[in-house]
C-alpha cells in the first residue's frame, strides 16, 4: 500500500484543503488586484507632486531634477510597501500566523538600523538635502573649502567634480556645511594696486570711469545686479595703496568674467593715462640649512 507523494505530505500544513485553497486563491488574487490599484494611485499622487514641484520651481533644470529624484524615491518606497503588505494579507489567508513574522521584522529592523547607522544618516540627510533644496545638479558648491560642481544627487550620496576634473563622491552625511555659490548673488571685489608715490586722485578718476563704462556697456549691464562701485582707497602700506571696485553680479561664471574684464579695462585705462600700477612686497621663505638658502626680500 503507497502513500501519497512526499511532496503533498510537505505542503498539507502550509495550504488549506479542499475548498479552502480555491477560496484563499481567489482572495489572494483579489488582494494582489488591491495592491496593484493602490500602486497606481499612490504612482498618480507622486506624479501630482512632481507636478507641483516643477510648477514651484517655474520649470527650471534644477526643479526638474528635483522632481525627478524625489518621485524615484516615493516610488521605490511606494512599491516596497504596496508588495509588503500584499505578501503579509495573502499569507494571513492562507492561515499562518504572521504575528511573529511581523514581530521577526521588527527585530530585524532594528538590529539593522544599529548595524546601519551611518547609512540611515546618509539617507536622512539625503531626503532634507532633496526637499529643501540646497544644491542641484549644476550647482558650484563648497564643501570644506573645496570647490566642486555637483554632477549627480541620490538618496544616498552627492557626485562632485572639480577644478582639475577629480571625481568625488561623498555621503550626504558628511555635507556638513555647503556653500551654494550658484544661488542668488555673487559680490566680487577688485583691488587696485597703485605706487604710494602715484597720484591717487587720478587713480581713483580712472577707476571711475572703467566702473561707469561698465555699468553703461550693454554686453555687460545684464550681467549686473547692482553697479559697479569705487569704494575707494581700502589698504595702504610702504609699497602700495589698495584701491577696491566691487560688482554684485549674478552667480556662476558671469561674475568671474566681469571680475576679469574689470582688471583688463583698469590696466588699459592706467596704461592711457600713464598710471603706474603697484608692486607687492614678495618674501621666500628661508631655505633649510643644508639647502644653502637664505632669506631673500624684492618687489614683484
Amino acid at each position: 500500500m503507497t502513500g501519497p507523494p512526499v511532496g503533498v505530505i510537505l505542503l498539507t500544513p502550509l495550504l488549506p484543503e479542499g475548498e479552502k485553497l480555491l477560496d484563499s486563491a481567489i482572495r489572494i488574487a483579489l488582494a494582489l488586484v488591491a495592491g496593484f490599484i493602490v500602486q497606481r494611485l499612490l504612482f498618480l499622487l507622486v506624479g501630482r507632486v512632481e507636478a507641483f514641484i516643477v510648477r514651484a520651481g517655474r520649470g527650471s533644470t534644477q526643479a526638474r531634477q528635483r522632481a525627478r529624484t524625489l518621485g524615484q524615491i516615493l516610488r521605490n518606497l511606494c512599491t516596497v510597501t504596496v508588495m509588503g503588505a500584499v505578501v503579509i494579507r495573502s499569507l494571513a489567508v492562507l492561515g499562518w500566523d504572521v504575528r511573529p513574522l511581523l514581530a521577526g521584522a521588527g527585530i530585524l529592523g532594528v538590529a539593522l538600523g544599529f548595524g546601519a547607522q551611518t547609512l540611515v544618516r546618509d539617507v536622512i540627510a539625503g531626503l532634507f538635502i532633496l526637499a529643501e533644496d540646497q544644491y542641484a545638479v549644476g550647482d558650484l558648491i563648497e564643501v570644506n573649502g573645496r570647490p566642486a560642481t555637483v554632477e549627480v544627487i541620490t538618496v544616498r550620496s552627492t557626485t562632485l567634480r572639480d577644478f582639475n576634473g577629480h571625481l568625488y563622491f561623498v555621503p550626504n552625511g558628511e555635507m556638513r556645511i555647503v556653500v551654494n555659490r550658484s544661488r542668488g548673488w555673487a559680490r566680487l571685489a577688485v583691488d587696485v594696486s597703485v605706487p604710494p608715490d602715484e597720484d591717487i586722485e587720478r587713480a581713483l578718476a580712472a577707476c571711475e570711469k572703467v566702473a561707469d563704462s561698465v555699468n553703461h556697456d550693454p554686453a555687460w549691464r545684464g550681467r549686473l545686479l547692482d553697479p559697479v562701485q569705487v569704494w575707494g582707497v581700502e589698504g595702504l602700506s610702504g609699497t602700495e595703496a589698495l584701491i577696491r571696485l566691487v560688482v554684485r553680479a549674478e552667480p556662476g561664471a558671469g561674475a568671474p568674467e566681469t571680475a576679469r574684464e574689470l582688471r583688463r579695462r583698469i590696466v588699459r585705462a592706467f596704461a592711457d593715462t600713464r598710471l603706474r600700477l603697484g608692486q607687492r612686497e614678495v618674501t621666500i621663505q628661508p631655505a633649510p640649512p643644508d639647502a644653502g638658502g637664505s632669506r631673500t626680500v624684492g618687489t614683484a
